[in-house]
């Protein structure tokens, strides 16, 4: 019991550490220099790749929806074809809303 919450304390202590650190760096002041990889990124997910990308998720869900029997495998890829193709909106509008 003593060793689990030692652990359980060390383990919080490490995930405040990296918050913190993460929080407190100085790229996160500004962030130009990480523009060009984030248009890179974006237009991976909105463009061509992300829309194959998607529709592979989906074809590969419902092959194995289909030989598993089982519906949460379909569920499963559908979800990541959704996510895929709505989460560079979402992260946009996200952002938008706090430069205002």
């Amino acid at each position: 019991m003593k060793t689990s919450l030692t652990s359980t304390r060390l383990t919080r202590l490490a995930l405040v550490a990296v918050v913190t650190a993460v929080v407190s760096h100085p790229a996160l002041a500004g962030g130009a220099e990480f523009q060009s990889l984030y248009d890179l990124i974006h237009g991976w997910a909105t463009g061509y790749l992300g829309k194959s990308l998607a529709l592979a998720f989906l074809i590969v869900g419902l092959g194995v929806g289909v030989i598993r029997g089982s519906v949460m495998a379909c569920v499963s890829c559908i979800a990541a074809a959704v996510c895929l193709l709505m989460v560079p909106g979402i992260v946009d509008t996200m952002f938008a809303a706090g430069t205002v």
